[in-house]
């Protein structure tokens, strides 16, 4: 188990923000991700931010990674009326609250890599008591396949009374068996001491990975217009889709209206793009969208989409051309 450390001291930190949105903010959140990242250039000590959207079922949150060289920039953006201002144009499509963290920066990210982040309250007095607790713990998780670490945070004065532990396996499967065994049902009865405040919040990429020491730049414009670009790239089948297979033949040959028509098939895009499609299509291409690609896997990236736009576009014209050449 990792030495427990604070993000007090001189040394680089990343503030990671967990938040659940709802499915209609995808495209909005994407999008404001970029102007958040913007506005964090002008800032002092700020390095880079990298933002990663949910992967449900199991992962559910957009997660955050803003890299700050010391904690005192961090929290001094987290304090800001210009976050505060930024904030305001997103909250609509918050659900619940922000979770967030300001850890040390450590390592090079592991790309396949999941994590839990366990927080709870330790009564005043027992935080030995609960390091050993959490050496049992990690002794009994290290015996698992995929078990990757096991990191314990203080708490950050000024900022939450929280513990952390951030626990990191190499696939969701070897997370769930972890997870779900009785040896962890065991020792959580043990700590039932420690459960206090206490928050278990999963997400798609291992934390003690995720902070690359040489990313120096965050993401700008070029992250806003990649995203919008994939989102095009599934936004436009699942609409002439919807629109050739279930508008037309069963909506609007119905007399429906055409306001009503389009804003169920706007009901049903936005659905299967937040939940399934869009997120597929960002960890597919994941490896394009980071701010330190290479110029010849960002030229592969451009021709790759404009590949599948030609292609969507041929075989839509095909569908269109074959149904109205078909008899009756």
């Amino acid at each position: 188990m990792s030495t427990p450390g604070t993000a007090t001291g001189d040394g680089p930190v990343a503030l990671v923000v967990q938040r659940r949105i709802d499915d209609a903010g995808f495209a909005a959140f994407t999008r404001w991700s970029g102007t958040v990242a913007e506005a964090l250039q002008a800032r002092e000590g700020f390095l880079g931010q990298e933002t990663i959207p949910p992967q449900p079922p199991a992962h559910v949150d957009w997660v955050q990674i803003q890299r700050f060289a010391s904690a005192a920039a961090a929290r001094t953006w987290l304090q800001s009326a210009e976050r505060a201002a930024l904030l305001d144009g997103i909250r609509g499509h918050f659900i619940g609250s922000e979770d967030i963290h300001i850890l040390p920066d450590a390592g090079g990210r592991h790309a396949d890599a999941v994590s839990a982040i366990i927080s709870c309250r330790v009564p005043s007095g027992r935080e030995a008591d609960f390091l050993a607790w959490q050496a049992r713990v990690q002794a009994a998780e290290a015996r698992y396949p995929g078990f990757l670490r096991h990191k314990v945070e203080r708490p950050i004065p000024g900022l939450h009374d929280d513990w952390v532990v951030i626990l990191s396996f190499d696939t969701d499967e070897h997370m769930n068996a972890w997870m779900d065994s009785p040896e962890r049902r065991t020792l959580v009865a043990e700590g039932a001491g420690f459960s206090s405040g206490l928050s278990v919040r999963r997400a798609s990429y291992g934390f003690d990975f995720w902070f690359p020491a040489d990313q120096a730049a965050g993401q700008g414009p070029g992250f806003i217009f990649k995203s919008n670009l994939i989102v095009l790239l599934v936004l436009y089948p699942v609409v002439f889709l919807w629109g050739f297979f279930i508008s037309r033949p069963f909506i609007d040959a119905a007399g429906i209206p055409f306001w009503l028509s389009l804003f169920i098939g706007n009901v049903a895009s936005t659905q299967l793009l937040g939940w399934w499609i869009a997120p597929a299509a960002f960890r597919a291409l994941d490896w394009w969208i980071r701010p330190d690609t290479p110029w010849r896997k960002n030229v592969a990236g451009y021709a790759l989409l404009a590949a599948l736009y030609a292609l969507s576009m041929a075989a839509f014209a095909g569908l269109l051309a074959w149904n109205w050449g078909s008899p009756g």
